[in-house]
């Protein structure tokens, strides 16, 4: 993609966002004026970028929806939860071909057909109202007449030509479609050729060409404005037609003709409305002419292209009265070299010709009002940002964490210095320097952590719309209260958090919260509540999932632990309570009493606790029955800096990552036992088995090794506490660690590499992977 689509992807993702969270806001809270008039905005930027882009049928939809939000704004319509979930399935269906776009640089050629559908369906709110405002002819849907009457032009083309397509039928029985492509003013321009497009249509039965409009006299016609309607019958298919239409599926409608269609009786009223539309729609295209490009030689020209075009509409349906001043703002215009005064000038035109606008110029003031709305004016003054590729961010991470390991050699250096030369005043300057340049690293480091760190809201936006889409399925009543948002962490663990806390929220809303009557028969408000909770701790980051449902009960988990062969029967009896509740993290462990497509396959908590010690963190529940759940997830701020100890075993030296490391012990003979042909020994009502670390390496041990005192890391993993034996504990580092490259990529038992102040190679172990 060029930078330009890249930009309209990004963004447009952003947008889709930001609105999805005010629906939600909209349906919990009330519709605010303020907050209506964020939405609109949204709809508005999102349609004008996929203009820039030519993607049509997105702004075919956008359109529809910026017509519902416009009512709702001007109060002739109230806020339902039917409209919620239309705009926000209209931002799905958006989402969708931003996505398809990314990855083709197009949509599906059936986004026509799903533009028309999804604009239908906002607008019958439109239609349902009291003071109903009818669908706009969208140039760009594709129509399936079989169950109402055909459109005029659809029933003209039949009777006009009703002798050839009966001929042809005769000849060749085959299904009709009709398509109608009324091409922009400025298709020209775009390098849109519409006789061509019409030529590439097989099996061509009828074809009609005829003015748009009626053409103005020869001294005010434009030549580089397109007034064409090519309307066409053809035996092929609508999906043919679609995808010779797809570039400008905006302008072409496409009609399947049952064979025993007739035509209506025209609608003047309608077909009058449809008019105004349509001027509309030319008045919006020529401010998008003029706002595209700020280049001063060829202002003039587009200043009398538009004003022309735009009076030649406003007369065409019947509001000659709006022309003086569109040629009034065209003088200025021209006389200031500026643009502004004409797209001033057809936004009060645009305002004037809208739904419920008063037809003269001394309106009450609801034409002014309107024009306020839709004006493109930007609002108060935000934070301004700027937008990096992640790729430079993390290339210069890199050549900090390379800029450390030097740094650490340095500290090696001037050790050797010190210990060669005594005080030397060598010596001493090499050990300022050090420490000068050991600071100014520490903080560069630290700063170029910042660029990465990202605020939680990223991943607790999503949860909105799905909890609410999942209470519904659900016939609960949830209510999800989001805490600490602005807490700041590394990207990539905000990234990662997105799946686990899916699967949390998931059982939270299936399993833990009860239906409104349960919950009534228990005492409980009928509104669950389902909390997402982010706060730092220290150097950690924490997060909770917390629900008030109807908790977790140790009996249930033993039993079905024992019916799922999770556990033996004596292992199971020696366990207390709250180990039994950190049983259902177990691979394959559920209580649902069956599979839905939400849960119950046991598979949620175990990718949990497996998601997040990949990133070094450590997970775990509490639960009271009958008062609910919390899920506590403790991550490190960043995994770009790790803190190792160093151990010794087998004349070997290995890295021990810190987070799983709880304590080091140094224990006599006396205080380790055999259990189950394996050294293990009681840590604080507990039995630890013990690893030897060259045991688990594969390293022989050197002869005349060994020691009546034993040195123990203990590790947890897995929720289980484990002793690592090592010969020795040589220091403690905060280090850049680097993944294994080349053929010990895919090495298992290791986390990576790192260089030590001697600039020998480090080899940092995965502990769970290594473990038995």
């Amino acid at each position: 993609m060029n930078a330009i689509h890249e930009q309209f992807v990004a963004e447009a993702r952003e947008l889709i966002h930001q609105a999805t969270d005010d629906l939600i806001a909209v349906e919990r809270e009330g519709a605010s004026a303020e907050r209506i008039d964020r939405i609109f905005r949204v709809f508005h930027t999102l349609k004008g970028s996929a203009g820039v882009v030519d993607v049509a049928a997105m702004a075919v939809t956008l359109h529809a929806a910026e017509d519902l939000l416009a009512a709702i704004h001007g109060r002739q319509l109230s806020v339902t939860s039917a409209m919620i979930d239309q705009a926000l399935a209209c931002l799905d269906q958006v989402s969708r071909w931003v996505d398809a776009f990314e990855a083709s640089g197009t949509v599906p050629f059936e986004a026509g057909e799903q533009a028309q559908a999804m604009a239908l369906g906002l607008r019958k709110f439109l239609a349902d109202n009291a003071a109903p405002q009818p669908a706009r002819s969208d140039p760009g849907v594709s129509e399936n007449a079989g169950d109402r009457a055909l459109p005029e032009w659809v029933s003209r083309l039949i009777i006009a030509e009703r002798t050839r397509i009966i001929g042809h039928l005769q000849e060749q029985p085959s299904a009709l479609v009709a398509v109608s492509y009324e091409p922009r003013p400025g298709c020209f321009f775009d390098g849109d050729d519409p006789l061509s497009l019409m030529r590439a249509v097989p099996n061509l039965v009828v074809f009609h060409l005829r003015a748009r409009e009626a053409w103005p006299p020869l001294a005010g016609l434009d030549p580089y404005a397109c007034n064409l309607r090519l309307e066409a019958v053809s035996a092929s298919t609508r999906a043919e037609l679609a995808d010779i239409f797809r570039l400008v599926s905006d302008q072409a409608r496409i009609i399947d003709i049952p064979l025993e269609a007739l035509p209506p009786e025209r609608d003047a009223t309608s077909g009058k409305r449809a008019q105004t539309e349509l001027v509309r729609a030319i008045l919006e295209e020529q401010r998008r002419v003029l706002a595209a490009s700020t280049q001063r030689d060829d202002l003039t020209g587009r200043l009398g292209a538009a004003a022309r075009v735009a009076a030649n509409a406003v007369r065409h349906c019947g509001r000659a009265d709006l022309t003086p001043p569109i040629e009034h703002a065209r003088d200025a215009a021209f006389l200031r070299a500026d643009a502004m005064p004409l797209l001033s000038a057809l936004g009060q035109v645009l305002a004037s010709l809208a739904p419920g606008a008063q037809a003269g110029p001394g309106g009450d003031g609801a034409v002014q009002r309107t024009a306020d709305f839709a004006t493109d004016e930007p609002g108060p003054a935000a934070i301004r940002s700027l937008r990096v590729d992640e790729r430079r961010v993390d290339a210069l991470f890199n050549m900090a964490g390379e800029l450390i390991v030097a740094k650490n050699g340095f500290a090696h250096l001037a050790k050797r210095i010190a210990d060669e030369i005594g005080d030397h005043e060598l010596a001493a300057a090499v050990k300022r320097q050090h420490e000068t340049i050991e600071r100014l690293v520490g903080e560069m480091h630290v700063a170029i952590l910042q660029l990465r760190m990202v605020p939680v809201a990223q991943v607790f936006r999503s949860f909105p719309r799905l909890v609410r889409d999942m209470a519904q399925r659900l016939n609960k009543k949830v209510a999800l209260v989001t805490r600490g948002e602005t807490t700041e962490a590394d990207k990539t663990i905000v990234d990662r958090l997105f799946e686990p806390l899916l699967h949390l929220v998931r059982n939270a809303l299936d399993h833990g919260i009860e239906g409104p009557e349960p919950r009534r028969s228990a005492g409980k408000a009928a509104a669950a509540t389902v909390t997402l909770q982010a706060l730092r701790v220290g150097d950690r980051f924490i997060v909770e999932v917390s629900d008030d449902g109807r908790g977790i009960d140790p009996d249930i988990v033993r039993r079905k632990s024992l019916e799922q062969g999770v556990i033996a029967a004596d292992e199971l009896a020696a366990l207390a309570d709250d180990q039994i509740l950190d049983l259902v993290f177990a691979p394959g462990f559920s209580t649902a009493a069956e599979v839905s497509d939400i849960s119950g396959r046991g598979v949620g908590m175990d990718v949990v606790r497996s998601a997040i010690e990949q990133i070094g963190g450590k997970v775990s529940l509490t639960s009271s029955v009958g008062a609910g759940t919390t899920v506590r997830l403790d991550l490190p701020m960043n995994i770009a800096m790790t803190r190792i100890m160093v151990v010794e075993a087998a004349g070997q030296v290995f890295g021990i990552p810190m987070d799983g490391v709880t304590e080091t012990l140094r224990l006599t003979p006396d205080r380790i036992s055999r259990i189950k042909g394996n050294d293990a020994f009681v840590l604080r009502d507990r039995v630890v088995p013990i690893c030897p670390l060259a045991g688990l390496m594969k390293l022989p041990k050197p002869p005349g090794s060994g020691s009546a005192i034993r040195l123990l890391v203990v590790i947890e993993a897995g929720g289980k506490n484990v002793a690592i034996e090592v010969d020795a504990v040589r220091d403690r580092l905060e280090i850049v660690l680097k993944p294994l490259q080349g053929l010990l990529a895919k090495a298992r038992g290791y986390a990576g590499t790192t260089l030590l102040g001697d600039g020998k190679v480090l080899l940092v172990l995965d502990i769970k992977e290594i473990l038995p």
